[in-house]
């Protein structure tokens, strides 16, 4: 793999400087999130850790030539951003901060009429939940603090816990992304569209800031986000409608009224991280989902009824995410048989460098670190409730799901990524049933809503992947750089619960000083879903696994075809997308991404599309600068600000 610097240390001061920004990144997400409804992790890479390491390159080139001897390398600048983007990866309201909310629910809001007490209560682990009437008043009132002794106390068991539990799942898929790293980047020569611009924002050797197109870029994208300001402020002001918006109305009559619902955004972050995309798997991305939409229209015109779920789509989803991760298994067969063999043969016999000789660790020490956490995980979700037949595949299709969300990212780019629908829980309980399923398995899976609430644009693992692919290119220290990637996991872990209690003592979770979703949702969404399904148990769908088996066969066909026809337009990352919230909100932008990329390419060349990338890294960069300067304002003045996103 072509380096862009020569080796380069990670020294300690990058690390501390590293879990500095993560206590502050921690508690700016937090708060963003739950007051403002700003979602800076429901895109990447975040706007918050841009923002971050935006001035800290400033910094850094500013020391470069005054005090070189303070000046971070290329590897300690990729460290520091890996591990402020595992912060907010981690501590957001669609991760571990939604364990806050579902801790004390079922015991403060437990009445006669939903009789949680008798129904719920008997099955709830109490090293998990607070039940404590003294911390949650508090808690749900507000104007005190976390730091007493009896709140700390009360919360102590499941921040413990829970910090387990997350620093085993996502410990382990950090081992797992060492595994992968080779197969993906230096054999198959993956793309990582996401982290081109920040590699080049880091690089001091890239001229980045010396672009002129970079700059025009930058200002485009920040006059949109100004202007829009400005807007907000003083609505008679103009303004330059970017965000989503409904277009339902123009499609009023049936069957076109089948495609319901429908928008358009112009976002310019998004049209410059969809030049970056490979041209074939942005094309799959939107015309797949207008296929969809095609589909519905034809099916109504058909005289169809669409009621439920069909044509089940998310299943469909869910099929093809398996025939992916068979196949990249499949693919890279030869690279994991030698993984496998390192953990019984510590030399080669015909004396060849090992598969995992540059590596962060050996594969053995990564694969019996895997088996350490998979079978802790295990243990957890038994001695929650779990049946070992249910936490079994429960876990392995979080694992699947985190493999084929990274390979997204690794070869498509796809900033968005929410697979909901495609969760575990919804899988498992639509080939079980929740008569099947029990009690006991249903509740652990409503205390896990945290780890799977379907919007998986914050998933940890492809960030542990994209750090160790910067870390080839810097010609990093990996081994250090992993060790601060696993530290940034547990230390965000435990400041995830600090920022959400310390605020939520401050302001009260149901006094409405907050954007109110996160008590509605992920404190009530798990235990009334709980409510009915022990109270209305149901069997297997037996419609919807079908489809999930017919959409394993597409993901299937389309693999094998474009492994046998390089022409083949259709890749089956663009059929998992298509009924994703990414591609309902985004696929315009998507769309006038490939068409630039199309014409800038068809025009000028490899050549003229690569003279173009600055300009879009710029839209990019301005968005995200601008845009992230809005959200820092909003929580250090604590006033009401445009976000430029969602």
């Amino acid at each position: 793999m072509p380096k862009d610097h020569a080796p380069t240390p990670v020294r300690g001061r990058a690390i501390w400087l590293g879990l500095i920004l993560i206590l502050a990144n921690c508690y700016w997400t937090v708060y963003l999130e739950a007051i403002w409804y700003a979602w800076p992790t429901d895109a990447v890479p975040f706007s918050t850790v841009i923002v971050l390491v935006f001035v800290l390159s400033l910094v850094n080139a500013h020391l470069s030539k005054y005090r070189p001897a303070l000046a971070l390398n290329y590897g300690e600048l990729i460290t520091v951003y890996v591990m402020a983007s595992l912060s907010s990866a981690i501590a957001n309201w669609n991760m571990l901060a939604g364990a806050v909310p579902v801790a004390g629910h079922a015991y403060w809001f437990a009445t006669p009429e939903n009789d949680w007490r008798g129904l719920i209560w008997r099955h709830l682990p109490s090293w998990l939940t607070v039940s404590d009437p003294a911390v949650l008043r508090d808690y749900y009132g507000g104007d005190s603090t976390f730091f007493t002794l009896r709140h700390m106390a009360g919360w102590a068991p499941p921040i413990l816990a829970w910090t387990v539990f997350s620093t085993a799942l996502f410990g382990s898929m950090a081992l797992l992304c060492v595994l992968l790293r080779k197969q993906w980047t230096e054999r198959e020569r993956l793309t990582f569209p996401v982290v081109q611009m920040p590699l080049q924002l880091m690089n001091a050797r890239s001229g980045f800031f010396r672009s002129r197109l970079m700059w025009v870029g930058f200002a485009l994208s920040a006059t949109i986000v100004i202007v829009n300001a400005i807007h907000f402020y003083y609505p008679a002001a103009p303004h330059i409608p970017v965000k989503r918006q409904h277009i339902d109305h123009l499609f009023a009559r049936k069957p076109w009224s089948a495609i319901a619902p429908i928008k358009i955004s112009f976002y310019p972050f998004m049209i410059g991280l969809g030049f970056l995309m490979p041209l074939d798997l942005c094309f799959s991305a939107w015309v797949f989902y207008l296929l969809g939409k095609a589909q519905l229209v034809a099916i109504t015109a058909a005289g169809v009824r669409l009621s439920g779920r069909y044509p089940y789509f998310r299943e469909q989803s869910f099929g093809a995410v398996v025939a992916v991760c068979v196949v990249s298994v499949w693919v890279g067969r030869d690279h994991f048989r030698e993984a496998l063999r390192s953990v019984f043969v510590t030399r080669r016999a015909d004396g060849l460098a090992r598969a995992d000789t540059g590596e962060a660790i050996t594969y053995r020490t990564a694969l019996i670190g895997i088996a350490v956490c998979f079978a802790l995980l295990l243990a957890f979700c038994i001695r929650m409730g779990m049946s070992a037949w249910f936490a079994v595949p429960y876990l392995l299709i979080m694992y699947v799901l985190a493999v084929v969300i990274t390979r997204v990212r690794a070869e498509l780019g796809m900033p968005v990524h929410d697979f909901e629908g495609l969760e575990p829980r919804t899988t498992l309980l639509t080939m079980t049933g929740t008569a099947r399923a029990g009690a006991g398995n249903l509740t652990a899976v409503a205390l896990l809503l945290w780890a799977e609430t379907g919007d998986y644009n914050p998933h940890p693992m492809p960030h542990h992947l994209e750090g160790l692919h910067m870390m080839a290119r810097a010609g990093g220290n990996r081994r250090r750089f992993l060790m601060a990637a696993l530290l940034a996991v547990v230390v965000s872990s435990v400041l995830c619960f600090v920022a959400s209690l310390d605020m939520y003592y401050d302001i009260g979770a149901i006094t409405g000083r907050d954007a109110g979703v996160m008590t509605r949702w992920y404190g009530e969404a798990p235990y009334a879903r709980l409510q009915a399904q022990l109270t209305h148990p149901t069997d297997p769908d037996v419609p919807a696994a079908a489809f999930m088996g017919f959409g394993a066969v597409v993901g299937f066909a389309l693999m094998a075809l474009r492994m046998r026809f390089i022409w083949w337009p259709f890749h089956t990352l663009g059929y998992i997308l298509a009924s994703s919230w990414a591609m309902y909100n985004l696929w315009t932008c998507v769309l006038i991404s490939w068409a630039l990329k199309l014409a800038i390419i068809r025009q000028g060349g490899l050549k003229a599309y690569h003279r173009a990338m600055p300009f879009f890294w710029g839209l990019i960069l301005g968005d995200f600068v601008v845009g992230g300067a809005l959200l820092g304002a909003a929580v250090i003045f604590d006033v009401r600000v445009y976000i430029f996103y969602l």
